[in-house]
């Protein structure tokens, strides 16, 4: 018996998980302030808050030399709007 293959489209998109609406606005907050990635992975998102805090920890070691300035604008402007889209998809 052959096994049906499902087009991408098709299948099931993974449900995150809501976080309460203060989880939310810390997280956002922690983004901004503190460290960018770091309110990502408090806020469920893992994957992402990783890559943020990579791109930033490689931008601030890559400072010395100016191209690392650009990566840790991106990373903090990616924290922000990661906390602004878990604001917006919480209960």
């Amino acid at each position: 018996m052959a096994k049906k293959k499902v087009k991408p489209e098709n299948q099931p998109k993974k449900k995150t998980p809501k976080v309460s609406q203060g989880l939310a606005v810390v997280s956002l907050v922690l983004n901004v302030v503190l460290m960018p990635g770091l309110g990502t992975v408090i806020g469920g998102r893992t994957k992402d808050g990783i890559w943020q805090l990579v791109l930033f920890w490689v931008g601030v070691l890559l400072s010395i030399v100016l191209i690392g300035i650009p990566m840790i604008i991106a990373a903090w402007i990616w924290g922000i709007v990661s906390g602004v889209r878990l604001i917006q998809e919480s209960s």
